[in-house]
């Protein structure tokens, strides 16, 4: 998306509108956008593009502009201006701010604490390369529902709807759009496809349903992931939904409904209930966590993020916490998949190998990815996903498939 170097003054005040609402923290960038435009129906299409790429142009490099200028986000939309070759006084907004050094982290538009964990883990010269990564904008990409259509059959399809697109490199359902695509398209209208990062789809491969079984999502969020596993299930067998937002459970039915999944089951669950589910404590074969976390990984879709402070102690004892919750449903011999869209080992590696030493009945589950070559080869020594959108282009996440000792 290119940016004008000289923006209208309209789309200038729509743009520092969005961005003051979004430094509020009230609601996701993306939404504050859709809510902005639903209440300017006047613009039209071009006038909605320039306005979102001033605002993702200026939380694309939000820390290096809040260290410029300050922290008001008239200043941060001035400094971007003014880099654009623009006279932020044509459009009543403060000077710019003069350039002066700023720190590498900032420079990188990445927190000093995210960057010196980033860097503890990676060094400094990967870690600068994954923040240029994390400043693009993420593709857009599909999964294909299996249930309705493989993957070759809906390239054809797309090809007729004159709709770019091409098969992404890891998941075997996954596509690839050139450009994103309005939610009324054919593909979706008929539930044919579904959006969804290929590294989101190789979490739900990762989990290895099968049909006939009892599979749970343990957080399932919005159910992009229960949809996958109902795929691999092929809408056979038993798969719960989970999740502590009854909101976000009841907007799945329509979802289902439309993907042509009958086998889930959405079930609320109490955030701080230390024995959820009793009555399925010891018969899943399998449990996919999924589990809140810092989100540093999908900062290509939610540059916002950046802005909130992050406290990695305090999910840490989260996560491991409904890790051991979702454990006590793992029958003996079953799986359970640990993961998170966090690049930080605090949340990730710490947590398992603190899960682990206090459930030695868990190990690392040896048959791991072995049914689709692809994601076996993507898995560590240790048997670990690690997906960094520098040199696997999904968002970043973190898996560990672990077994429950059947004896």
């Amino acid at each position: 998306m290119t940016e004008s170097p000289k923006p209208r003054r309209a789309h200038v005040a729509r743009a520092r509108a969005a961005l003051e609402s979004i430094a509020a923290g009230s609601r996701p960038a993306d939404q504050i956008l859709d809510a902005l435009f639903r209440s300017h129906r006047e613009m039209g299409k071009r006038d909605r593009a320039q306005v979102s790429a001033l605002v993702y142009g200026v939380l694309r490099d939000v820390l290096r502009l809040q260290a410029l200028a300050g922290a008001e986000p008239a200043a941060w939309l001035a400094r971007h201006l003014a880099d654009l070759g623009a006279d932020p006084a044509d459009y009543e907004l403060p000077p710019a701010a003069a350039l002066a050094p700023v720190s590498a982290a900032a420079e990188a538009n990445l927190p000093e604490a995210i960057y010196a964990a980033l860097s503890a883990q990676y060094g400094e010269a990967e870690t600068l390369e994954l923040a240029r990564a994390l400043n693009q904008e993420a593709p857009a990409d599909l999964r294909a529902n299996s249930l309705k259509i493989g993957r070759d059959a809906l390239l054809a399809q797309l090809a007729e709807d004159s709709i770019a697109a091409s098969a992404t490199p890891y998941s075997p359902w996954g596509i690839r759009l050139g450009k994103r695509i309005a939610s009324g398209a054919r593909a979706f209208a008929e539930g044919l496809a579904e959006p969804q990062d290929e590294g989101s789809q190789l979490l739900a491969l990762l989990v290895a349903a099968q049909p006939g079984e009892t599979v749970i999502d343990f957080c399932a969020g919005a159910g992009g992931k229960t949809l996958a596993l109902a795929a691999t299930m092929r809408d056979r067998g038993r798969l719960i939904a989970a999740d502590s937002s009854a909101g976000r459970l009841a907007r799945l039915a329509p979802r289902l409904e439309r993907a042509g999944v009958s086998c889930v089951e959405a079930r609320p669950l109490v955030a701080d209930d230390p024995e959820p589910f009793p009555d399925l404590v010891g018969q899943a074969d399998a449990v996919l966590v999924d589990a809140p976390c810092s989100g540093t990984g999908t900062w290509r879709r939610n540059p916002e993020l950046r802005l909130r402070p992050v406290d990695t102690a305090a999910l840490a004892v989260q996560q491991l916490a409904i890790l051991e919750r979702a454990a006590r449903l793992v029958r003996p011999g079953g799986r359970l998949v640990y993961a998170t869209c966090s690049l930080l080992a605090a949340e990730n590696e710490a947590v398992v190998d603190a899960f682990l030493a206090r459930h030695p009945d868990y190990a690392a589950d040896p048959a791991a990815g072995q049914h689709w070559p692809p994601l076996a080869k993507l898995l560590g020594p240790d048997l670990r996903l690690r997906l960094l959108p520098q040199r696997h282009g999904s968002d970043g996440f973190f898996a560990a498939p672990l077994r429950r000792r059947a004896d």
